[in-house]
């Protein structure tokens, strides 16, 4: 049975949606399916936040279970929310290691890559992959996820792994910036605390504890990036400025991390 409680009542269609589906496709080695990210968090915004999604089975789906599950995200994803989809073996769990396998992956940025791997017969749908972001998911999840079917229990990884995990995705921040300026920013911030205190928040929760603490033209950056975040008709501060402050934040990550 799907559990929806602690999802915005507007993604209560497209997760029951999901979870009929991977259910259908999947059968009896479904195991479980975990929301995480933004929504998890209390920090999904309308047109703006993705719904992330880790779903465990037992064993490898076959190829056609495969293009059944492209077929399925294609169709669910956008309706309203972009989903972000990994599907992993349940025995991942027992003995994480990072990077981290996969079976499956999807994401708005991968659409056009499904639909041609869809009509692709030569395509290798069993082809096991690896994602070093499954390792910061993996932490959100742990702490914060909703369990929206099934059963599993979620360990921990390592500092190091999680450490790892981040900085995969934030060194590029001062070139990344410039196409996802409220993202990269806040994610900064996240991360900045996440070091500072150990505790797992959102963007925006990230962003408006460190504020108090930051000066200048970090701080108006920050705060422009976060009435963004909230609604707000605000204008970005200057690239210039955007990346600046990008470059300071990731340097203080890097101090910290290395200490």
């Amino acid at each position: 049975m799907t559990q929806l409680a602690g999802l915005p009542a507007m993604l209560h269609p497209q997760v029951q949606q999901l979870c009929d589906g991977l259910v259908a496709v999947l059968g009896s080695t479904t195991v479980a399916v975990v929301v995480h990210g933004s929504v998890a968090l209390g920090d999904f915004h309308a047109h703006q936040s993705d719904l992330d999604v880790l779903v465990f089975c037992a064993g490898q789906p076959a190829t056609d279970q495969h293009q059944q599950l492209a077929r399925l995200v294609l169709a669910v994803s956008g309706h309203p929310a972009p989903l972000e989809i990994s599907v992993l073996d349940v025995a991942t769990l027992d003995a994480w290691h990072h990077p981290a396998p996969f079976y499956f992956h999807f994401g708005e940025s991968w659409r056009t890559l499904m639909q041609a791997a869809l009509r692709d017969p030569a395509h290798d749908w069993l082809a096991v992959r690896h994602d070093p972001d499954l390792t910061a998911h993996l932490v959100v999840a742990q702490r914060h996820g909703l369990l929206v079917y099934g059963r599993c229990t979620l360990p921990e990884p390592t500092a190091a792994d999680a450490m790892a995990a981040v900085w995969y995705d934030i060194v590029a921040a001062p070139e990344q910036v410039i196409a996802e300026p409220v993202y990269v920013i806040l994610n900064l911030c996240r991360t900045l605390h996440w070091l500072r205190t150990g505790e797992v928040h959102s963007k925006s929760a990230g962003g408006r504890a460190l504020v108090p603490e930051l000066t200048g033209e970090a701080r108006q950056v920050v705060q422009a990036v976060l009435a963004l975040r909230d609604g707000q008709e605000v204008h970005l501060p200057p690239l210039d400025a955007l990346q600046r402050v990008a470059r300071y934040l990731l340097d203080e990550i890097d101090q910290r991390r290395s200490s």
